[in-house]
C-alpha cells in the first residue's frame, strides 16, 4: 500500500494545496498529514482563534471534500499539531469519517490487517500555546529542559485561558499507554500498524534543532522501542523539528527494527515522504513541490 506522509504544512499556506496536487500525480492510496496545519496566526493567540478557525472553514475543508469525491478510495487522515489553536478542531470533528479521519489518540485502519495509530501532543515547548502539549514521562516530565516555558494559554473554550503544563495530570507516556492498551485489545490484536507522532523521538537524527539539541519526546521513542519487539510497528513518521535533516544530515532511522521518518518542512518547498508499507525502507522517497506542475520524487 502506497502512502503519501507530511507534516507541518503551517509553513507556507499553498503548502496544502500542493500536498494534494502530489497526492493526484502520485496515487497514494493513503494521505496523511501528521500535526500543524493552520498557517494562519494574527499575533497573539487571542487574535488569532477566528482566523485559526476561517482557514479550517474555508481552506481546509473546502480543499479535502473535493478531493475526496475524486478519490473516494483514498482516506485522508490528519489532525492538529502544537502550533494549531484547539478552538478550530470542532469543525474537524464534524467531518470525521467522512472526508477525513483523525488521527490523536486514534487507531485508524486503512488496508487489510494494516492501521494508523496517531498521537499529536508534544513534550513542553518554549512556546506559549498550550493546546497540545503535555509533560513527557512519569520519571522525567521535560519541565525543566533548557528554554521550556511551563506556563502559557489553552482555547478550547474558545477563548485564550492561563494554563500551565502539570505532570500531575498526565503525561505523554500515560497517554501512549494507553494508546497501546488499545493496539492490544481483541479489535486491533491480528493489524500491524504505522505509528504517526507530531514529536519526533528524542536524541535521534528526527529531533535535532539547528544549535544541535536534541528536542524530540522521550515517551515517543520509548513506544517506538516498545512495539519494535513485536514485529507489528513498520513504520513511525514524525514532524514538528522542521530543521532536523538539515541539521542532522539525516531523513530517517531505525529505532529499535522500526523505521523513523521526519522528511522536515521548508516555507518555499513542499517535503512529503512516499513509501510502500510493502518495503518501507527500500521504497521511501522524498516528494518535493515548488509550483503547480511541479512534483518531484527522489532517493535519499
Amino acid at each position: 500500500m502506497k502512502v503519501l506522509y507530511t507534516a507541518d504544512i503551517h509553513v507556507h499556506p499553498g503548502h496544502l494545496e500542493r500536498f494534494l496536487e502530489a497526492a493526484r500525480e502520485l496515487g497514494p492510496q493513503v494521505l496523511i498529514i501528521g500535526g500543524d496545519l493552520i498557517p494562519d496566526w494574527k499575533g497573539s493567540i487571542e487574535a488569532s482563534i477566528e482566523p485559526h478557525k476561517l482557514w479550517v472553514r474555508n481552506v481546509l475543508l473546502p480543499r479535502i471534500k473535493p478531493f475526496h469525491e475524486a478519490f473516494p478510495q483514498t482516506p485522508v487522515l490528519l489532525d492538529l499539531g502544537n502550533d494549531d489553536i484547539a478552538a478550530a478542531r470542532p469543525l474537524i470533528e464534524a467531518r470525521d469519517g467522512l472526508d477525513l479521519h483523525l488521527l490523536h489518540r486514534r487507531v485508524v485502519k486503512i488496508g487489510e490487517g494494516l492501521a494508523v495509530a496517531g498521537y499529536m501532543a508534544v513534550n513542553p515547548t518554549p512556546f506559549a500555546i498550550k493546546d497540545s502539549e503535555k509533560p513527557d514521562c512519569r520519571d522525567h516530565d521535560g519541565l525543566s529542559e533548557l528554554r521550556v516555558v511551563k506556563t502559557g494559554y489553552v482555547t478550547g473554550s474558545g477563548k485564550a485561558v492561563p494554563y500551565c503544563l502539570d505532570p500531575t495530570t498526565g503525561t505523554i507516556e500515560d497517554d501512549l499507554d494507553e494508546l497501546s492498551a488499545v493496539l492490544d485489545s481483541h479489535l486491533w490484536l491480528d493489524y500491524s500498524f504505522i505509528f504517526v507522532a507530531h514529536a519526533p523521538p528524542k536524541d535521534t537524527a528526527l529531533d535535532q534543532m539547528a544549535t544541535g539539541s536534541h528536542v524530540g519526546s522521550l515517551a515517543v521513542r520509548r513506544f517506538i522501542e516498545r512495539w519494535a519487539t513485536t514485529g507489528r510497528l513498520i513504520a513511525s513518521l514524525h514532524g514538528h523539528i522542521h530543521e532536523s535533516p538539515w541539521s542532522s544530515g539525516r531523513i530517517w532511522q531505525h529505532v529499535g527494527e522500526v523505521p523513523c521518518f521526519n522528511v522536515g518542512q521548508h516555507a518555499q518547498v513542499l517535503r512529503a515522504l512516499l513509501l510502500d508499507t510493502g518495503a518501507i525502507a527500500d521504497s521511501a522517497r522524498l516528494v518535493t513541490v515548488t509550483r503547480p506542475g511541479g512534483v518531484t520524487v527522489m532517493g535519499f
